[in-house]
């Protein structure tokens, strides 16, 4: 396999966790050709076929799913000495956090911000993406921490709770949405949405929102995904349509006034956010950050208040 953490490994590794190449290419930070060079690379290498090409997406074969169970512990251990022979050598400890969009875009800065300066020793590095890449990137060992919205597995990941969020239907201001607005009655209507993309925990929550009412979704002529909150935000201020988002993530625009938010008729969204982590992490870097960020997180929103 070359050296002890061969590139064409970890490549493989997400794109098997992922299904996509144009997904292991954006996590990976990648061209979408790259990774799939890379993988014909390492297929040629092994003389096998590991993937089958079904449409956008690919599956594993019999051989690709061998090498992801035997590879699976080699690049993990090999990257864990690799952090911690870099970390022992020098002066500065490097660990990365992954979070979700809500998460990364308005809880996490300000307490990474203050850690680091309560540490001086210690550099984090904050990566941005859905629920469903922040797990793929924990398992191959890409991330220390992960803090999400969404739904995780809880036989890999230990987790813990950093607060509870609530969304709200939010819409530009002229709408003037109702103390308690109907999304039944929004949807019967043909109401515009723009929403986040699937994997995400926010559209996540919304979805089962939607089947525990029994209501249908929204159909796909009313609705515009973005992965993006200021493109949401900004769509939502033109007039389109509502958005179905995080209290924290507009927090600032309600205030000034330019969106307005509302509660449910139907009931209200909540959710918790979570640090995950696998059981082979920094713990006792989890164990310093995570009661660190409870207490900044919990003395910025309250001073906000």
């Amino acid at each position: 396999m070359g050296t002890m953490l061969d590139r064409k490994l970890e490549i493989f590794r997400m794109a098997a966790t992922l299904n996509h190449f144009s997904d292991a290419a954006a996590a990976l930070g990648m061209t979408q050709p790259n990774v799939t060079s890379q993988i014909a690379r390492l297929e040629e290498e092994l003389g096998v076929r590991l993937f089958e090409r079904d449409g956008r997406r690919v599956r594993l074969t019999a051989a690709g799913r061998a090498l992801l169970e035997e590879s699976g512990t080699l690049l993990e251990d090999a990257a864990a000495v690799l952090r911690k022979v870099r970390n022992a050598a020098g002066s500065i400890q490097e660990y990365r956090i992954g979070a979700t969009m809500t998460a990364g875009g308005y809880l996490l800065p300000e307490a990474v911000a203050s850690y680091m300066r309560s540490f001086p020793r210690e550099k984090l590095e904050l990566f941005i993406a859905n629920t469903d890449e922040i797990a793929g990137l924990l398992k191959v060992r890409r991330l220390d921490l992960g803090l999400v919205e969404g739904p995780f597995d809880s036989g890999i990941f230990m987790s813990e709770r950093l607060l509870e969020d609530e969304m709200f239907a939010v819409a530009a201001p002229g709408r003037r949405l109702p103390e308690d607005f109907s999304l039944r009655t929004y949807l019967s209507g043909g109401g515009r949405f723009v929403l986040r993309e699937p994997g995400s925990g926010t559209r996540f929550h919304f979805d089962r929102f939607l089947a525990e009412h029994g209501l249908p979704e929204p159909s796909a002529e009313c609705t515009i995904i973005a992965n993006s909150f200021d493109a949401i935000k900004h769509l939502v201020r033109a007039g389109y349509g509502i958005t179905v988002i995080s209290e924290h993530a507009v927090h600032d625009e309600l205030a000034s006034g330019t969106l307005v938010a509302s509660r449910f008729s139907e009931g209200r969204i909540r959710r918790g956010i979570d640090f995950i982590y696998p059981n082979y992490a920094n713990l006792q870097f989890a164990g310093r950050f995570i009661p660190f960020c409870r207490r900044r997180v919990a003395a910025q929103f309250s001073a906000g208040e």
